[in-house]
């Protein structure tokens, strides 16, 4: 068996261990701790978090960990990393909103190769590693998607918050006008991780997210690709390590895609 196939199942129990803690906070008080300009998080990201960590330095001592919350621990000469968003989508967590889930993926020299989305409200576990494809609670995922944007649903990031918002949300504003008129409808989900899985199980036809982080996309990058999908940043370059930003489409439309999102004016 493949060592990433190795590394997979270990990622599936560790994002077992994270739900497991959430669905046992679950109708109880949740303490949130402000992390910025209305920006938090709730005491079960944190708990999810160390359940997930205390799992791993048991069974991959060796292998440093960069988790939202807490930040990144363990030997920083490893070529493999563990990238963690205990829960993405904390807001719509907080609110109720089943659109949250467990994000777990492994990095081997900045790439993400390994990748697990669990969603605790609709039982869906998206998981892939490098070369051996994706699933959707173990049945292949093969998205092609359509050819032509007016027939798409594309999924964008959150408006910002926090510094300099004012001018980010304007540039949002701007790809809003252009892409209303040229795609079936936008869609905005408040979580990065499922947006990418739901590209990949065909739910979605394009995903764009700025100033993303790692933690939000790295494990849904791995099941998009495997997916047979393109994740590349602005530039149009793979995404991986230091990218800020997320394109993700199947090969028919996400050049145009791309190209609506990066125009001037």
């Amino acid at each position: 068996m493949s060592e990433l196939l190795d590394f997979l199942g270990t990622a599936e129990r560790a994002a077992e261990t994270a739900v497991e803690a959430i669905r046992a906070g679950i109708g109880r008080e949740r303490a949130v701790s402000g992390k910025g300009d209305r920006d938090f998080a709730t005491d079960l990201d944190y708990a999810a978090e160390d359940a997930v960590r205390a799992f791993l330095a048991r069974e991959t001592p060796e292998i440093p960990l960069l988790g939202e919350e807490r930040g990144r621990t363990g030997d920083e000469e490893s070529h493999y990393e563990w990238v963690l968003d205990p829960i993405d989508g904390t807001v719509n967590f907080a609110h109720g909103s089943p659109m949250f889930a467990v994000s777990l993926a492994l990095t081997r020299n900045g790439m993400p190769v390994v990748g697990v989305v669990q969603a605790p409200a609709s039982e869906e576990r998206f998981s892939a590693a490098l070369g051996h494809g994706a699933a959707l609670n173990k049945q292949a995922l093969a998205a092609t998607g359509p050819i032509d944007l007016s027939s798409t649903v594309v999924a964008l990031g959150d408006f910002a918050v926090g510094a300099d918002a004012d001018r980010r949300n304007q540039r949002r504003l701007a790809v809003l006008q252009r892409l209303v008129p040229k795609v079936q409808r936008i869609r905005i989900l408040g979580t990065a991780a499922l947006d990418l899985c739901w590209l990949a199980a065909g739910r979605l036809d394009g995903v764009w997210h700025d100033r993303i982080n790692l933690w939000d996309v790295a494990a849904g990058t791995v099941i998009a690709r495997e997916a047979g999908l393109l994740v590349t940043d602005m530039d149009g370059v793979d995404y991986g390590l230091g990218a800020v930003s997320i394109v993700a489409a199947g090969p028919g439309i996400h050049r145009a895609l791309l190209d609506e999102i990066t125009a001037r004016g």
